[in-house]
């Protein structure tokens, strides 16, 4: 059993240390080639998002900070060697990083939006969760001085833009699902049929047929974005 356990724990070491190495690379692209994420397509700001947002799930959905640091640490290894810190500080550098770039462009108007990106996300929630963690958390052992500070007061700044952009988001949502809830009830897709499918869960509805076939493609609302986990087909006596 001891020797299990003890497997488990370096294989979690193991993945943990290539997590952290895969965070740094990321980190040095965003500080070298930031318009690799910034100009084009918004593909790989979006999938660099996502991976954001992933790790810092996990992170922050462990609750128990001192069994989260036990379980990576391997034998004789000090706590300040193998810590929370070694994966967030990358997850901050890419994003200060980022947002530098993003400041120092000429053409603003042709690169993609970082913040808009983050607040296009589906867990709203858990990115500021994630982004209050990275604030509250004790970087005395990693940061010093008024550089240390200054980044603090960026991350912040971006925290308070990216819920300013949320709450601006859902404002226009619901009153977009206003607008849809006051029409005649055909689909606003085809207008042939009738709205008789509502998505989970957003909401939003549209005829079965035209979610159906929108679906083999996407798995997200034709309106919000949101991910489609579920489609309900509604009676057309309760709607």
């Amino acid at each position: 059993m001891v020797q299990v356990l003890e497997f488990q724990q370096r294989k979690c070491s193991v993945i943990f240390d290539l997590s952290c190495n895969l965070a740094r690379v990321l980190e040095f692209c965003t500080r070298e080639i930031p318009q690799a994420f910034l100009t084009g397509a918004d593909t790989n700001l979006r999938r660099l998002t996502e991976l954001v947002v992933f790790i810092l799930n996990h992170i922050t959905s462990a609750a128990d900070a001192e069994f989260f640091d036990l379980s990576l640490r391997r034998h004789g290894q000090y706590p300040e060697k193998v810590n929370r810190g070694m994966i967030l500080a990358p997850l901050a550098g890419i994003i200060l990083n980022l947002l530098d770039a993003s400041a120092q462009t000429e053409c603003k108007k042709k690169q993609n939006d970082v913040v808009g990106v983050f607040a296009s996300m589906d867990c709203l929630d858990t990115v500021h969760c994630g982004f209050q963690y990275l604030l509250e958390y004790n970087w005395a052992g990693s940061f010093r001085g008024d550089a240390y500070l200054a980044k603090l007061a960026e991350l912040e700044q971006f925290l308070r833009l990216l819920i300013s952009r949320t709450r601006s988001w859902e404002v226009k949502t619901a009153a977009y699902s206003n607008e849809i809830d006051g029409d005649d009830g055909m689909c606003c897709i085809c207008y042939a049929c009738e709205a008789d499918s509502r998505f989970v869960p957003c909401s939003h509805t549209s005829c079965f047929g035209c979610i159906t076939r929108h679906l083999l493609n996407c798995q997200r609302c034709f309106f919000c974005n949101a991910t489609v986990v579920e489609v309900v087909r509604m009676d057309a006596k309760t709607g």
